[in-house]
Parts: structure tokens; sequence; C-alpha cells
């Protein structure tokens, strides 16, 4: 059974994407290995910045307080729509 590969955690692809930008700015590289390096950095640019916004995103939650516990227990409404959609209770 192999091992599954953890995948880098915030920190690391930022010093990677830094790795990549410091080496595009001062080596003189053929075209095609800068091109792929810029595709790399565009990709770990991305990845870090929709962890951000998860990060952001959970931070408002919690400190707007509108973590709320889900509550299991079905309303009239939720009769009524299992009545007229089969055992399942799904609006569609």
């Amino acid at each position: 059974m192999t091992a599954k590969k953890k995948e880098p955690g915030f920190d690391d692809k930022l010093a990677e994407l830094q790795r990549i930008v410091a080496k595009l700015e001062n080596e003189d590289l053929p075209l095609e290995t800068g091109v792929a390096l810029f595709k790399d950095g565009v990709a770990l640019s991305k990845a870090c910045r929709q962890q951000l916004e998860t990060a952001k995103n959970e931070v408002m939650i919690c400190s707007k307080g509108l973590l709320e516990p889900f509550a299991a227990e079905e309303t009239g409404q939720n009769k009524d729509m299992s009545a007229d959609h089969g055992d399942e209770g799904l609006p569609f």
C-alpha cells in the first residue's frame, strides 16, 4: 500500500512561489524553462489565494458568531415537501 502524499501547506507554497519569482528575476533562463516556471508560479499563486480566502471566510464566520449548530427537526414546511416529493423531502 502506498502512502498518500501530504499536500504542502500555505507556508510551503508561498516559499516555493518566492523561490520561483527569485529564479525568474535573477537568472538567465531558456524560454521554455521560464514559461514552465511562470505557469507553476501562477498555479501556486492561485492556490495560496484560495487558501487565504477560505481562511478569511472562516475567521469572519467565527468572529461574527454566524456558526450555529444544525437542528435536524422537521418543520411544517419540510413535512409538506416530503408529501409532495416522495420520502426524500427534497424540493426538486
